[in-house]
């Protein structure tokens, strides 16, 4: 197993006191597997993935758990052991390439600095590493691509920049928290298909952060159904979506435009968003549920559907 995060919680500080973002989360993934957490905004997905590169804001507070990577223990790790770790053996694409790009230097240079810093090259053969990392992902005329600056590449060429960068050194883990979201239809199944043939290429593992189904029915081995910082489904791809259990579950894949009847009206989650401050005592999708009981105030047990489908849910078949 590559990584193994075991009950893990974490809350932040604000003017009015603490509020617990993720609560008691385990997941795992297997070294060539590749993994999607699911869920809506504000479910806590991009907290996941950078508490695991150990970039939390400083008012993060980690309550308990523990985030195994290849048998060592992140979050006892001092800051420059997680330093060498960062880009080396764990990447990151972010949604938003220009966040993750330096707009003032040409994409040869930024890939081959950061070639450099994991690798014991020259300049010289850095700058040449670089072309070869941007043919590995599909990009033409790589050459020339290399001499240019962000500003003048479009947004699916950027997005395969960002993932250029984040395989250079490659790692053994990519961490993609929703690095198709801001693309089109077609640029986002070619981005699909790049990482995917990354993974069998480069043996890497994804943990894949997306709120769209659809992309993880094209992409992931298992996934992880988030919502309100706890975990409430998880399995095989193709349990989680054809086999759901959870009504969460259920209504998300209910509010998918494709799955309605023609002129039928689109299903809708009903209910307001999570708020972490009014976190139930029970069952954490309790106010939104149309199955919630009594019993349902406290919190639900772990049902097992087989080796690998799980969800936490009072009101299961």
């Amino acid at each position: 197993m590559l990584l193994d995060v075991t009950e893990l919680s974490i809350s932040f500080k604000s003017i009015y006191g603490y509020a617990k973002i993720l609560d008691n989360i385990s997941l795992n993934i297997n070294k060539g597997e590749i993994v999607g957490i699911v869920g809506e905004s504000g479910s806590g997905k991009s907290v996941t993935a950078l508490s695991i590169l150990g970039l939390l804001a400083n008012n993060a507070s980690v309550d308990g758990g523990s985030i195994m990577y290849a048998g060592k223990d992140l979050l006892t790790m001092r800051e420059k052991e997680i330093q060498n770790l960062r880009g080396k053996e764990i990447g990151m694409v972010f949604q938003e390439p220009m966040t993750a790009l330096n707009p003032t230097m040409k994409i040869g240079k930024q890939l081959a600095n950061v070639i450099r810093k994991h690798r014991d090259v020259s300049r010289q053969e850095a700058l040449a590493l670089a072309v070869e990392s941007l043919r590995d992902v599909q990009i033409p005329d790589p050459e020339t691509v290399a001499n240019k600056y962000p500003f003048q590449l479009s947004g699916g060429m950027r997005q395969r920049v960002v993932i250029a960068l984040a395989m250079s050194a490659p790692p053994k883990l990519l961490i993609a928290d929703e690095p198709t979201t801001a693309l089109d239809v077609t640029v986002q199944d070619e981005i699909l298909k790049l990482m995917k043939k990354l993974t069998v290429e480069k043996k890497t593992s994804i943990l894949f952060i997306t709120h769209d189904l659809g992309v993880v029915s094209k992409l992931c081995d298992r996934v992880y159904v988030m919502y309100g910082g706890k975990i409430v489904e998880s399995g095989l791809t193709k349990e989680v979506l054809y086999q759901s259990k959870h009504p969460y579950t259920k209504g998300l894949i209910e509010s998918i435009p494709e799955n309605k009847a023609k002129e039928q009206p689109l299903k809708v989650i009903e209910g307001e968003a999570f708020n972490p401050k009014k976190r139930p005592a029970g069952c954490i999708f309790y106010d939104r549920c149309p199955l919630h009981s009594d019993k349902c105030k406290t919190a639900p047990p772990i049902a097992h559907f087989g080796e690998t489908h799980w969800t936490s849910c009072w009101e299961v078949d």
